[in-house]
C-alpha cells in the first residue's frame, strides 16, 4: 500500500512539471490533411499546443500570408488556402508561445473566372472593366491577337482599355492566367442611341431618317421588318433608309453586330394612301356640304375641290365632310383628298354651280298665256321659276343655257325670279295688257305736228287718227308710259285707235285736227268800204277773223253761207290781200283785193 501511495504522488508530480511545460511551449505542427490544394480550398492540421488564437501563414517570414481559419482547437485547425502565389511554399503556425516548424505545401492557383464584363462593347480606346476571380495570376489579356492595355489587376477585377488596333466587330476575349484561360464575346463598337427619327408619321415607301451615333455597320428594322440594305444608307450618326411597302406601325430599331440595338422613344405611324369610293353628291353649290366615302381618312391634312383646299373635317376612317368653296365658273371640277398616305381623287362626277345671272327673255315682252324663254348664266340645277311672285313649271331646258316657261293668265309685269341652291337671279318683264291712255298733249294739231300720247303698255302700239288708213309715224319717244307721233296728212277730226300686241283696241277722246284755209278766191274783186263780197275756199266754216289791207285793217265782220263767207268791207280798208285766221293759224288770198272810192 505505501508502495502504490508513493508511485501515485510521484505521477502527480511529473503530470504537474509536464502540464507547466505545454502551457508556455510554442505550438508544434505535425501533419497537413494534404501536401497540395487550389486556393480557397480547405484543409486540415493536426499538432500540438495550438492554443485559444492561432495564427496560420503560408509563405517565408518576409512575405508570410494569413490563412482564414475556420474552426480549431489544441490540436486541430480547419482553414482555406489563401490566395498566394502558386507554387511551392510552407505552412506554418503561431501562437502567442511562438511559431511551429514549418512543413511544406503546393499551392495550385484555379483557373479564371469572368463574372462579367462591363461594358460588353465599346470602340478603341474604351475602359472595360472585367469581374471575376483568380484572376491575379495574369499572362495575357487580348482581343483574339491583340493584346488589350492592362491598366490595373486584382484577384477579382482587372481594368484594361481597347487597343486601337483592334477590328470593329464581334471579337474574342480571351484572360489568361497561369492557371487557364477563359475567352468570352467582345463587340468591338460602341452603344448605338436613337436620337429622333423623322417623320414620326408616314406613308410606305417614304424616306425615314434616323439620326443619333454609333450606327456604322448598323441594320433597320421597322416594328420586326427589316429594311432594304440596298435602299439604306448608314453614316455613323444618321442613316437614311426606306420604309417597305409591307411595313406596319411600331418602333425603329437599329441593330449593329447583331447584339447592339438602339430603340427609337417614338412610334413610327404608317398611313396607306386613302381612297375615294364615292361622293354622297354628285353636284354642289358654293357653301354646301359635301360628304365623301371612303378609306384610310383618319390622317387627312387637305381636301381640295376643283383644285381649291376647302375646310373639312373628319367624320371617321371611312367619311369625310368637306365644304364646297366658291369656285370661278360652273362646270365638272375634280375632289381629292390628300394624307400622310399620299393622294386619291375621286372618280364620281362632280359638278359645281354658280347662281344664275345675267337673266334675259325672248321675247322681251309678252302676253299673258305666252311661253316665254329665259336665258342667262349658271342656269344649272333649277330648281323653281316665278313670274311676279308666282311660281310657274318648268316647261323644258337647256341644262345651263336657256328654260322654257308658260306666263300665267293672272300675271302683271315684274320680276321673273330664276332659283337654284346656289341662289337666285332676277329681271323685270313687261307682261303686256290692254293699252292704257290718260292723256293727249295737244287735242288740236295741225297734220305733220307732234302729239304726246300718255298711258301704258304703249310701246308697240299701232295709233291710228280718224281718216287715217295707216298707223301715225314716230315721233321720237317710243314708251310703255309716253309715245309722241305725228299728225297724219289724212288724220280728220276725231277719236283716236290705239291697238297693242294684245290686239284690243281703244277708242280716245276726239282729237281736233287743224288745217289751214286754202284756195282763198272772192267775187267781186274791188269794192268800197261797206260793201259785201263773197269769200270761197277750204275749211271756211274754221274761220274766225278776216283781215284786209294785207291783214293789217281792223276784224271785217262776216257770216257763213253755206260753205262760203260773206263779208262786210271795213272802215280803213286799203287794196291788197285778204287775210283769213283759224286754229291752224293765217292764210291769205293770192291775188289783191281793190279798196275803190
Amino acid at each position: 500500500m505505501k508502495s502504490t501511495l508513493r508511485v501515485f504522488f510521484s505521477f502527480s508530480i511529473l503530470l504537474g512539471v509536464f502540464s507547466c511545460r505545454v502551457q508556455h511551449s510554442p505550438p508544434e505542427l505535425v501533419k497537413i490533411s494534404v501536401g497540395q490544394a487550389y486556393v480557397d480550398q480547405p484543409i486540415t492540421l493536426s499538432g500540438y499546443q495550438f492554443g485559444t488564437d492561432p495564427t496560420v501563414t503560408f509563405g517565408s517570414a518576409t512575405s508570410a500570408v494569413n490563412a482564414p481559419i475556420g474552426s480549431h482547437d489544441e490540436t486541430t485547425i480547419q482553414l482555406q488556402v489563401p490566395r498566394v502565389a502558386p507554387g511551392k511554399t510552407q505552412i506554418r503556425v503561431q501562437t502567442k508561445e511562438g511559431s511551429s516548424d514549418p512543413l511544406p505545401f503546393t499551392v495550385i492557383q484555379p483557373a479564371p473566372i469572368v463574372t462579367a464584363i462591363t461594358p460588353t462593347n465599346g470602340l478603341p480606346g474604351t475602359q472595360v472593366v472585367v469581374t471575376g476571380d483568380y484572376l491575379n495570376e495574369i499572362r495575357r489579356v487580348r482581343f483574339n491577337e491583340i493584346d488589350a492595355i492592362i491598366n490595373d489587376s486584382t484577384a477579382k477585377k482587372i481594368t484594361i482599355t481597347i487597343p486601337q488596333a483592334v477590328a470593329r466587330g464581334p471579337q474574342a476575349f480571351i484572360v489568361e492566367t497561369s492557371a487557364g484561360v477563359v475567352i468570352n464575346r467582345f463587340v468591338i463598337a460602341g452603344t448605338p442611341q436613337i436620337t429622333s427619327i423623322s417623320p414620326t408619321k408616314a406613308k410606305p415607301g417614304a424616306e425615314l431618317v434616323i439620326l443619333g451615333k454609333n450606327f456604322t455597320d448598323g441594320t433597320v428594322s421597322i416594328n420586326g421588318l427589316v429594311t432594304d440594305k440596298a435602299l439604306t444608307t448608314v453614316k455613323d450618326t444618321e442613316i437614311r433608309t426606306v420604309i417597305p411597302q409591307s411595313a406596319t406601325s411600331g418602333l425603329v430599331r437599329v441593330q449593329v453586330f447583331e447584339s447592339l440595338i438602339a430603340t427609337s422613344t417614338d412610334t413610327l405611324k404608317l398611313f396607306q394612301p386613302p381612297f375615294i369610293t364615292h361622293l354622297l353628291a354628285q353636284d354642289g353649290a358654293a357653301g354646301e356640304k359635301l360628304i365623301i366615302e371612303g378609306r384610310d381618312f383618319r390622317e387627312i391634312s387637305t381636301v381640295s375641290i376643283g383644285n381649291v383646299a376647302v375646310p373639312f373635317r373628319v367624320i371617321s376612317e371611312t367619311q369625310l365632310e368637306a365644304t364646297v368653296p366658291v369656285l370661278p365658273a360652273s362646270g365638272r371640277v375634280s375632289v381629292s383628298a390628300t394624307g400622310i398616305g399620299g393622294t386619291t381623287t375621286a372618280t364620281d362626277p362632280f359638278f359645281f354651280f354658280l347662281p344664275p345671272s345675267n337673266l334675259t327673255f325672248s321675247p322681251a315682252r309678252q302676253l299673258p298665256g305666252r311661253p316665254l324663254t329665259v336665258s342667262g348664266n349658271n342656269l344649272y340645277r333649277i330648281t323653281s321659276v316665278s313670274v311676279s311672285g308666282i311660281p310657274v313649271p318648268i316647261t323644258s331646258r337647256n341644262e345651263g343655257v336657256d328654260l322654257l316657261i308658260g306666263i300665267p293668265e293672272v300675271a302683271v309685269s315684274g320680276p321673273i325670279t330664276v332659283s337654284s341652291r346656289a341662289g337666285s337671279a332676277s329681271a323685270p318683264l313687261v307682261i303686256v295688257q290692254k293699252a292704257v291712255v290718260s292723256d293727249i298733249l295737244p287735242l288740236k294739231a295741225r297734220p305733220g305736228e307732234r302729239v304726246v300720247i300718255r298711258g301704258d303698255f304703249l310701246l308697240n302700239a299701232s295709233i291710228l287718227f280718224t281718216g287715217s288708213t295707216t298707223p301715225a309715224a314716230d315721233g321720237g319717244k317710243k314708251e310703255d308710259k309716253e309715245r309722241w307721233v305725228l299728225v297724219p296728212a289724212t288724220a280728220q277730226t276725231g277719236p283716236l285707235r290705239v291697238t297693242n300686241e294684245t290686239n284690243d283696241v281703244i277708242t280716245t277722246a276726239p282729237f281736233t285736227v287743224l288745217r289751214l284755209i286754202s284756195n282763198i278766191d272772192f267775187t267781186p274783186k274791188s269794192g268800197k268800204v261797206g260793201d259785201q263780197i263773197v269769200l270761197t275756199g277750204q275749211n271756211m266754216a274754221t274761220v274766225q277773223e278776216i283781215h284786209f289791207s294785207n291783214g293789217t285793217s281792223t276784224p271785217a265782220a262776216f257770216v257763213l253761207e253755206g260753205a262760203n263767207l260773206r263779208v262786210t268791207i271795213p272802215a280803213g280798208a286799203t287794196t291788197g290781200q285778204i287775210c283769213l285766221t283759224n286754229e291752224a293759224g293765217t292764210s291769205c288770198s293770192s291775188s289783191n283785193f281793190t279798196i275803190t272810192r
